[in-house]
């Protein structure tokens, strides 16, 4: 009866899985499958390894095969590119163009095509703008630098055309070292080199420059001022140098200046014009000549005289023109007259050297004057 008990409680203890042989083979087991994963772990980690090796090994023999190299003229395109920023005044411009070209060599500098600027000169002002058909900025310093067919067109009427325009968009100037054609209120300007400053009010013609002043018709002077320089006629300008600064020209170098036939020369000269009603420093418009201030070998002749000094000044409100220094008077029938100082009064058409009144024989001649 004990035997078979026993028996029994074995078998029971073989179904559960507690017989203490069957659980020492399954811990065995369990230790070789273990031990076998390993294997394949490690076999895995070598493959592995083994192929990103190939994938090195590949990926370098394809880039010796093709030569390969880092290219320093390496490029980056872009369509449409947009840049902005502001003036030192804190006005905003705004750079466009067809497609922008950044370089390795220079990565602050992006080669353009068909760049366009807007900018504001002053505050409240519209938009003005610089058109070109080729060119360079750098972002960094905003500079820009235009290249062939360079349009400037302002909101107060300037017209420039040239092929180079160097333009420093903080500082609100351009300088340029190409011819420039310009059109505006101080009329018609050509100069050789040429810079733009003062929020672009300041226009310098350099290395010689020529210009022609037409005037309004309605601001010519009366009847009895026919005078060269004082007339409504065109003007014609040459000089090595020309600055404008709205309603006042300043002319420097070999300074030769035609109107109505008669001619004016000197070292230096200074133009002063009538500010028309209702213009504003932003819009300016310009009307006659009021004012001429010539120096260093001044030199007036016409047809029927030739007087030279060492300053003359013409000012058109007094109709008066004044000569001083080494003063001489040629009229072509022989009369010469030689003094310090010279005032010709346009409508009595009287002369005074050194403040007296001179005879018939050295009244000077000017043409209309009906002498």
């Amino acid at each position: 009866m004990n035997s078979s008990a026993t028996i029994t409680d074995r078998s029971v203890s073989e179904g559960l899985g507690l017989w203490e042989p069957k659980r020492a083979l399954t811990l065995e087991a369990a230790r070789a499958h273990t031990q076998r994963i390993k294997v394949m772990r490690y076999i895995l980690m070598g493959v592995s390894v083994l192929l990103v090796g190939v994938l090195i090994w590949q990926f370098m023999s394809d880039r010796t095969s093709l030569g390969y190299e880092d290219d320093p003229t390496e490029s980056v395109k872009m369509v449409n590119p947009r840049y902005s920023g502001r003036t030192s005044d804190g006005l905003p411009f705004y750079l466009t163009s067809d497609t922008a070209t950044r370089r390795q060599a220079d990565r602050n500098t992006v080669a353009l095509d068909k760049p366009v600027l807007e900018f504001i000169r002053d505050a409240g002002a519209q938009s003005s703008f610089v058109l070109a058909e080729t060119g360079s900025y750098n972002d960094m310093d905003k500079i820009l630098n235009l290249q062939s067919d360079v349009n400037l067109e302002t909101d107060d009427g300037y017209i420039c055309d040239t092929i180079h325009a160097r333009i420093f968009n903080r500082d609100k100037r351009i300088e340029g070292d190409e011819p420039i054609d310009c059109k505006g209120e101080f009329g018609t300007v050509t100069g050789q080199t040429y810079a733009i400053e003062d929020s672009y009010k300041t226009f310098i013609f350099k290395d010689g420059m020529t210009a022609l002043i037409k005037q309004d018709e309605a601001a010519a002077p009366e009847e009895d001022d026919i005078f060269g320089f004082g007339g409504d006629g065109p003007i014609d300008i040459v000089a090595d140098k020309g600055i404008y600064y709205g309603t006042r020209t300043d002319l420097r170098g070999d300074v030769k200046v035609v109107q109505d036939g008669a001619v004016l020369t000197s070292d230096e000269m200074d133009i002063y014009r009538i500010r028309k009603t209702g213009s504003t420093d932003d819009s300016l418009k310009l009307g006659a000549i009021r004012r001429i201030e010539a120096e260093g070998n001044f030199h007036y002749v016409t047809e029927d005289n030739d007087i030279r000094g060492d300053r003359g000044v013409y000012e058109r409100d007094k109709k008066i023109m004044t000569v001083t220094g080494n003063v001489v008077v040629i009229q072509p029938g022989g009369n010469r007259v030689e003094t310090q100082k010279l005032i010709y009064d346009t409508r009595t058409k009287e002369v005074q050297f050194l403040g007296q009144k001179a005879g018939d024989r050295n009244k000077i001649v000017i043409p209309g004057s009906g002498n």
